[in-house]
């Protein structure tokens, strides 16, 4: 089942589809990677309040063929229309459920969620950040360094939020409840050694893939 924290149509805030297209070479699979990347280096910074798996939730996109849990977040673009742009809904799963259409005529399956169930400004930052990712090589001097900028000012509110400099309304938790697990690895620990800040420095003069 695929899940993800963010969707497709996140990154239209900063570009069409089309031009997205032509940043990853059509290669949605290298886009996964720039989120996956993006959201562990958010990570270690925000892992010094917060329980990273309550920031980073994931979202299922809806797949007639696929069950859902009870519990799952789950999106879906009422659109018919491939040249309208998308009406993203979201939905939480009431009852486990196999081929049932997110609506609100399912009540026993499904709760319509009026807002979307991320935090607006991570999401928006794990975009900028996935962006910077793949932004391609040969691209102008200005889109890189435009794209480096929307980079810098999201490690910047990284770096703020890990120093409790900046109110939230984002889930804190006690230091043993944090933590992110990523997919193949281990428990991400909190952070704040050394080595982390080094390991940190060098992921902010990162030039991009």
């Amino acid at each position: 089942m695929h899940s993800n924290f963010l969707h497709r149509y996140d990154y239209r805030r900063r570009l069409s589809e089309a031009d997205l297209l032509d940043f990853i070479a059509g290669d949605w699979g290298k886009l996964a990677e720039a989120q996956k990347s993006a959201i562990e280096e958010m990570g270690e910074y925000m892992a010094a309040r917060s329980s990273l798996p309550k920031i980073f939730i994931q979202l299922f996109a809806y797949d007639f063929a696929q069950t859902f849990a009870a519990g799952d977040l789950v999106w879906v673009n009422m659109s018919p229309d491939t040249h309208l742009p998308p009406e993203v809904k979201y939905y939480r799963v009431i009852k486990a459920n196999q081929g049932i259409t997110p609506s609100s005529d399912n009540p026993a399956y499904w709760q319509p969620l009026t807002t979307d169930p991320r935090s607006t400004i991570v999401r928006d930052f794990v975009v900028d950040i996935a962006l910077y990712r793949v932004v391609p090589a040969n691209s102008p001097i200005e889109i890189a360094n435009q794209f480096r900028q929307f980079y810098d000012d999201a490690i910047a509110w990284c770096k703020v939020y890990m120093k409790n400099e900046r109110p939230t309304q984002l889930p804190q938790e006690p230091p043993g409840d944090r933590g992110i697990l990523i997919a193949g690895g281990k428990d991400k620990p909190s952070y704040g050694s050394s080595s982390s800040s080094n390991n940190n420095d060098r992921r902010n003069s990162y030039q991009g893939w």
